[in-house]
């Protein structure tokens, strides 16, 4: 008789998504959708008869976990009795006297790992699956004194690859070596599946990225069965949110409005092709007119979710200013001095920027310094 589990990991309910450069209705929106990422998993499950479902960490963000988001996961989790679901807590959801784990009645087919060092759940007479949850058992090494049982072990955990204080970290061959046939991992918002026949290690990543950074990686759930020797590994997608990112040319626009009608173009092909997505647009050119981002931002009608980065060419001849035998031709030969002694691509942009900044307000342009940025 075989087993299923189908494990994901790092969904972060209630995650805050503020910094991105996205309004405010887009990280309500993506709040929603990972309720809604979840019962998509959890109906996947049902889909596929799994036995169990493993959740490798980072369910939630403790920090900004709603009432009615812990409800809410506890409600979606008694529904699938009696499949089993087991939790390996991660870095933003700890196990700690003040967690949710702790201060909930979690429903009977929920399992949740509270020790800080490895311990052992029994899945059918040949199968056990080992977890522990965050913040480690301060001095204890996970596997060390660690003795397999009899039968095929699968680990789970939240843990990094690379030593990080305060959360697990793991060596792949040390796992191997201590016993374990597989290690259902979270932590890494990528997926990770080691080529080769028989792979030891999965990261299924987050479910859905969440951030622009991680949208080039893919992101799974995935299916694991077994006869209680052999192993199949499948990643699966529940995967709808996108990120994009679109260049805009507003050379010679004479107005917010027609930079505006541009963005709105490059926009509406971007949300015809994936529906679900914020896409980040960068403003290239050189306009007739200044243009910012907190004026033109209330013009564009195709999609709130958007975020804008000027990124306007130099208007100016610097050689032609520098030869001026006046205030300005004297401040364009100072920053040409800096920009041509920069130590970096980056401080020479930061003199270009303060200088581009410079010139526009001696010829009495209204601008923002940290709107502006030049090639």
């Amino acid at each position: 008789m075989g087993y299923k589990i189908l494990h994901f990991a790092d969904l972060h309910l209630d995650a805050s998504f503020a910094g991105q450069g996205f309004p405010v209705e887009y990280g309500n929106e993506r709040r929603l959708d990972l309720r809604a990422a979840l019962t998509r998993i959890l109906a996947r499950a049902r889909e596929l008869k799994v036995d169990a479902i493993t959740i490798g960490g980072d369910l939630f963000v403790q920090e900004y976990l709603l009432p009615e988001t812990a409800d809410f996961i506890q409600q979606q989790l008694a529904l699938l009795a009696p499949m089993r679901v087991i939790i390996a807590p991660g870095a933003q959801d700890p196990y700690t006297n003040e967690s949710p784990y702790a201060r909930l009645n979690w429903p009977e087919n929920v399992d949740i790992f509270y020790q800080g060092k490895l311990t052992q759940l029994e899945l059918t007479p040949d199968i056990y699956l080992w977890g522990a949850c965050n913040p480690p058992t301060r001095g204890q090494k996970l596997f060390e004194n660690f003795q397999p049982a009899k039968g095929m072990n699968i680990l789970l955990l939240h843990a990094l690859r690379k030593a990080n204080s305060g959360i697990h970290s793991i060596n792949i061959e040390e796992a191997q070596k201590a016993g374990f046939l597989f290690a259902l991992l979270g932590g890494e918002h990528v997926a990770q599946l080691p080529p080769g026949e028989k792979p030891f290690f999965v990261y299924p990543g987050s479910p859905e990225p969440l951030s622009p950074f991680e949208e080039a990686g893919l992101h799974h759930i995935v299916l694991i069965e077994t006869d209680g020797k052999n192993l199949h590994i499948e990643p699966l997608s529940v995967q709808q949110w996108h990120y994009r990112a679109v260049e805009v040319d507003v050379n010679h626009c004479t107005s917010a409005a027609e930079a505006a009608r541009r963005i709105d173009a490059a926009l509406e092909n971007e949300i015809t092709a994936t529906p679900h997505c914020a896409v980040h647009v960068v403003i290239k050119g050189k306009p007739d007119i200044n243009l910012n981002s907190s004026a033109l931002r209330p013009l564009v009608q195709a999609t709130p979710f958007f975020s804008l980065e000027n990124h306007f060419s130099m208007s100016y001849d610097l050689q032609k200013l520098a030869g001026e035998q006046t205030v300005r031709g004297l401040l364009v030969q100072r920053f040409l001095e800096r920009i041509q002694s920069a130590e970096n691509q980056a401080e020479r942009q930061e003199q270009l920027t303060a200088l581009n900044f410079a010139l526009q307000a001696l010829d009495g342009k209204q601008v923002n310094l940290y709107e502006i940025k030049t090639n």
